[in-house]
């Protein structure tokens, strides 16, 4: 759901740009979810080129925040994959993904914002990349043997069991981008009916702290599941 009022869609039209999606490829490059999610990228490298512009002995400021935000998760990495060389291969695209999800979906809170991960093609992107990254790892570190991975443990099962595990992967497509999807789309509905019904002030405050705690655990679920399978298909099949 999109706010009746967007910031940034409104500039764009002041200057004569589409901001409100269409049928040409520059209205679908400035649908408001995109212009969102460019906004939320802008942020992320704001605050990374903020993190690491004076490298102090003993860190202050924003560089003390990243630090805290790169050591913790790396640090959760390593005790899910016991290795730090696996933990490196998939410590950017995971500190990517805790990054951007999490400012976009805190974008949704602001008056005259709305969340790019309200809008299911954003948080269909994000999956098929965390998808994509843990077959090809898979892939890289088995070679042919990953297809290991969905026969099941018992050769005389595989038949049964490599549809099961197809349609299982299918599913996880699903369950990543719907979950996070849902969640946002549904926060930013119920704010809507409550800025509509019950006025801007008091009434929508409940859900907006609510929405905080909301905002903050898709993030972090959508962090760990890629973590998850991402350990799954580097690990031995058994």
């Amino acid at each position: 759901m999109e706010h009746p009022l967007l910031f940034l869609s409104l500039l764009l039209e002041a200057l004569g740009l589409p901001a409100h999606g269409g049928h040409s490829a520059l209205a679908q490059a400035l649908a408001p979810h995109m212009q969102y999610s460019y906004l939320a990228m802008i942020i992320c490298l704001v605050l990374a080129k903020l993190g690491t512009s004076r490298k102090d002995m003993v860190p202050r400021g924003m560089q003390n925040v990243m630090e805290m935000f790169v050591g913790s998760l790396e640090e959760f990495i390593d005790e899910q994959t016991h290795d730090n060389k696996k933990t490196m291969i998939i410590f950017p695209m995971i500190a990517t993904f805790a990054i951007y999800i999490l400012v976009g979906n805190y974008l949704g809170l602001i008056p005259g914002f709305m969340s790019p991960t309200a809008n299911l093609n954003v948080t269909l992107g994000c999956t098929i990349i965390s998808i994509a990254a843990y077959h090809l790892l898979g892939i890289r570190f088995h070679g042919i043997k990953y297809i290991k991975h969905f026969m099941g443990p018992i050769p005389a099962m595989a038949p049964m069991m490599f549809p099961i595990e197809i349609f299982s992967h299918i599913g996880r497509i699903l369950s990543l981008s719907i979950r996070l999807f849902g969640n946002m789309v549904s926060k930013e509905i119920l704010l809507g009916l409550l800025f509509m019904l019950a006025g801007p002030y008091l009434a929508p405050l409940p859900i907006m702290i609510l929405g905080v705690l909301v905002c903050l655990l898709q993030a972090f679920i959508f962090m760990v599941l890629s973590i998850v399978y991402s350990v799954e298909a580097m690990a031995e099949s058994h």
